[in-house]
């Protein structure tokens, strides 16, 4: 009303424009809710490696009857496999940046969303959006070769009750490890944690149902967190091998459901 202001702008020639995908383009037509519990499940799982920039994102597999997310940082793998109908085979990586943003959006939609994608960009077409990010190029690593398919032993555990038990004995542990150490057997989970420099160490025991040989086994307290509250079932079961091979983590459900997700943690060595 009684002032005027003065910005300068910039041409609008050099602002970048919406690349286009090219004609070999694939494309299907996603479910919301599939798309937003895949990269729920597996964004915090991600890894930050400049040297491995395959590993910075989320990998998407698409197969005739299922979808496939999967994260990982070569210490915790997560995969989330749903039940979809889609007739392409292929798979691309998703930058951890735009599967955030997509993420936020999503939450907003109801109708199942268009995405095409090439070999160097992916396009989400949403009800008045859309999103185009380049994907990560390069060979994702084998994940499924990590996955111990043989775990003899199993444990079923009350997930809050064993989140909870960890928080308070890591408070002990050594601050540049995290490590705590689970003893399983005779149907109780003996947490441990000591942090020799201090002179402290805390133990607990939780109540869990388990009849297999007895294991020692030691994880990282920060990731064993991770893991467990990135599920929402209120038991878990955990299949080991032994202490040098990786944990699997997998929600226990009370029916059947169309999709299946799988966690995976590698051990630490427990020092004598």
């Amino acid at each position: 009303e009684s002032g005027s202001l003065s910005i300068p702008g910039a041409s609008a020639v050099s602002y970048p424009a919406v690349p286009q995908l090219s004609a070999e383009k694939k494309e299907l037509t996603l479910d919301v809710d599939t798309l937003v519990n895949g990269i729920n499940k597996t964004i915090f799982a991600t890894a930050d490696d400049e040297l491995r920039p395959v590993m910075n994102g989320i990998y998407i597999n698409l197969q005739p009857s299922s979808l496939t997310f999967v994260g990982t940082d070569a210490h915790k793998l997560v995969k989330y496999e749903s039940e979809t109908e889609n007739d392409i085979t292929a798979s691309f990586i998703l930058p951890k940046k735009p599967a955030n943003l997509l993420k936020t959006v999503l939450l907003k939609e109801e109708d199942a969303i268009t995405v095409s994608f090439d070999s160097k960009n992916a396009m989400f077409r949403l009800k008045s959006h859309t999103l185009v990010c380049r994907l990560i190029e390069g060979n994702y690593p084998n994940y499924n070769a990590v996955i111990p398919s043989n775990n003899p032993n199993k444990v079923l555990v009350d997930r809050i009750e064993l989140v909870n038990g960890i928080k308070r004995v890591a408070v002990c542990s050594n601050p540049t490890t995290n490590l705590i150490r689970m003893d399983i057997a005779d149907n109780r989970i003996n947490l441990t944690a000591q942090d020799i420099d201090f002179s402290v160490s805390a133990n607990e025991t939780i109540s869990c149902s388990y009849d297999g040989q007895p294991i020692e086994i030691g994880f990282k307290s920060t990731f064993l967190v991770e893991i467990l509250s990135n599920m929402e079932t209120p038991t878990v079961v955990i299949e080991l091998a032994d202490s040098t091979r990786a944990g699997v983590f997998k929600p226990v459900y009370d029916d059947k459901q169309t999709f299946s997700s799988l966690m995976l943690l590698m051990p630490m060595m427990i020092n004598a």
